[in-house]
């Protein structure tokens, strides 16, 4: 019988080790990414990495009308948008939030305009701001402080918090920060208005203030300085749905849609 040396032996045992290691790393977790150019020269890009889904849709200034639809209505987020599609919709996005009544219905909370008419009264919350739009183009967001400013806006949507302001990122890390799914919608000063959305197959998709850092880095890829960027609701509710090109991202399941902001394209673009 042939005897083995202990230096064999070490080596044989190393090979052996290395090999089992080297079997138990996953693979190289690889992207997708794909990029569709939409009407009014709006650009949406989606990259999947294997459970992560991040999306990013660019309109450009001048040529969208911003719209805050109530929904109030339990189902899938398929069912509650298709309904307040039209022809001319670019983008439909998770809105504000929800909270229950005495009773144990869901109701909307935070302030709803919507063309012109207060669905829902402000919330005297003293962080955050509120989502105004003139349907004819121009967006604002207005910080908490200044909110009786909003009124005068035909269409506004209460959210919180603003995550990104004057290009920099506006939150503090926070230790009990969960991963969620997330959409946020900031703009330029110049009019060009950016979301962003990031999602999850078990709704894991993000912290708050990494989910600030990505806006942001989206943002400076593409040259934007982004003036006020707000959160809006997240979890089940946050959805992001491209209508014409069938894309729909967010979570599949019922549950109960309070409103949304849908963005079309000027009837003259």
């Amino acid at each position: 019988m042939k005897r083995t040396s202990p230096a064999a032996l070490l080596i044989s045992l190393l090979t052996v080790v290395f090999t089992a290691q080297a079997q138990e790393q996953p693979a190289t977790q690889e992207c997708v990414e794909k990029n569709y150019l939409l009407a009014a020269g709006t650009e949406v890009v989606t990259r999947i990495c294997g459970e992560h889904q991040t999306i990013t849709a660019y309109i450009p200034a001048n040529v969208s009308a911003l719209s805050v639809q109530d929904i109030r209505k339990k189902g899938t987020a398929k069912e509650a948008y298709s309904a307040i599609t039209n022809k001319n919709t670019i983008l439909i996005a998770s809105g504000g939030f929800f909270g229950f009544r005495s009773d144990g219905a869901e109701k909307p909370i935070g302030l709803i305009r919507s063309n012109g008419k207060r669905l829902v009264k402000l919330m005297e919350w003293d962080h955050g701001g509120i989502l105004v739009s003139d349907r004819k183009g121009n967006v604002k967001i207005i910080p908490a402080q200044n909110r009786n400013q909003a009124g005068a806006w035909p269409d506004a949507v209460q959210s919180k918090p603003i995550i990104v302001h004057k290009g920099a990122i506006d939150i503090r890390k926070n230790p009990r920060d969960a991963e969620f799914n997330r959409v946020a919608i900031g703009y330029t000063l110049e009019g060009e208005m950016l979301v962003v959305g990031v999602f999850h197959s078990f709704s894991q998709a993000s912290t708050l203030y990494d989910f600030a850092q990505t806006f942001n880095e989206i943002a400076e890829s593409r040259g934007l300085k982004i003036h006020r960027a707000i959160a809006l609701d997240g979890g089940a509710g946050a959805q992001i749905h491209i209508p014409s090109k069938g894309l729909l991202f967010g979570d599949s399941g019922r549950s109960y849609f309070p409103n949304a902001i849908r963005i079309d394209r000027l009837a003259e673009k």
